[in-house]
């Protein structure tokens, strides 16, 4: 992977995503294959009396913290060698970061299971490595605070060129945080690229059903004008079929049979003259029984 790339690691529970991170960072011994790290080999237990990587960190849900010192020094224990205002600098900003601050005096024994896991992300987020990796370390976080230190990751990844692996089974994260998705799928990557392409252009229905809602579209769902343009059948996100459309755009006669608001749009189900279903989202509600035009751009 690249200096300062996010790269997103999506599959199902079971498909082989933990045991990866854990053999990219030297937690487990390959049976075949191997790990660089700037030219450098990462070996496993079997070379190492304590497992793991210098130039790495692994934040994952077995979260560790110094349960006989305070927030503060629990912080600034991951932070030798740096001056005492730098490790002030670096604490108060964590602190923040973590809704901490009011806890900083406080020793980490007497916290909740919730604030002890975010102690263990202040602690290993307080020196940014050359490769982060990171095993769905904040799935037990609310959604803002999600978004706040995904956010605080990359500004920092970026900063520092960091390579960042991201683990998770919430398409949406991977979506949304990095540059680059591969898809796993029993113990293999089935596809990697750029998150548009993955998303977009799946390799297959499977795929497609790991990172969100599709639609598959036949030949024979498009007005017949169209059938020479599309092929046998094509896999479409719902936010590719549209409600309105330029001149050149291949059209399919749809009658929508259910519309809920999702919270953020109308997500409506609907069935072409051929019974195939399909899911569109509008800005918009649409009675059912409603026939409509549905639309794609050519190269979508």
């Amino acid at each position: 992977m690249n200096k300062g790339e996010v790269l997103a690691l999506v599959g199902k529970s079971g498909s082989g995503k933990t045991t990866l991170i854990k053999c990219i960072y030297g937690l487990e011994d390959l049976m075949g294959g191997e790990v660089l790290i700037e030219g450098e080999l990462v070996t496993g237990p079997a070379y190492n009396l304590i497992p793991g990587h210098k130039q790495m960190s692994l934040v994952s849900q077995d979260f560790y913290v110094l349960d006989n010192h305070t927030v503060e020094e629990n912080i600034n224990d991951k932070l030798i060698g740096y001056t005492d205002e730098a490790k002030q600098k670096r604490a108060a900003q964590l602190l923040k970061l973590l809704e901490l601050t009011a806890l900083k005096n406080s020793k980490a024994r007497h916290l909740s299971s919730g604030q002890k896991q975010r102690v263990a992300i202040a602690r290993a987020l307080a020196v940014i490595p050359k490769v982060l990796l990171l095993d769905e370390p904040f799935s037990n976080l609310d959604k803002l605070l999600k978004d706040k230190l995904f956010a605080f990751v990359i500004k920092e990844v970026k900063k520092n060129r960091t390579g960042v692996i991201l683990i998770t089974h919430i398409a949406e994260e991977a979506i949304k945080y990095a540059d680059r998705i591969g898809v796993i799928d029993n113990g293999k990557i089935k596809q990697i690229g750029e998150k548009w392409k993955v998303y977009y252009k799946p390799n297959n229905t499977k795929l497609a059903g790991l990172l969100g809602d599709f639609n598959i579209v036949r030949k024979e769902d498009f007005e017949k004008s169209s059938r020479t343009k599309v092929k046998a059948k094509t896999i479409l996100r719902p936010d590719k079929l549209l409600l309105t459309g330029g001149k050149n755009a291949l059209k399919v006669p749809i009658t929508i049979t259910h519309c809920s608001f999702n919270g953020k749009c109308f997500e409506m189900l609907a069935e072409t003259n051929n019974g195939n279903s399909l899911i569109l989202y509008s800005n918009k509600a649409l009675p059912q029984e409603k026939q409509v035009m549905a639309f794609v751009e050519p190269g979508k």
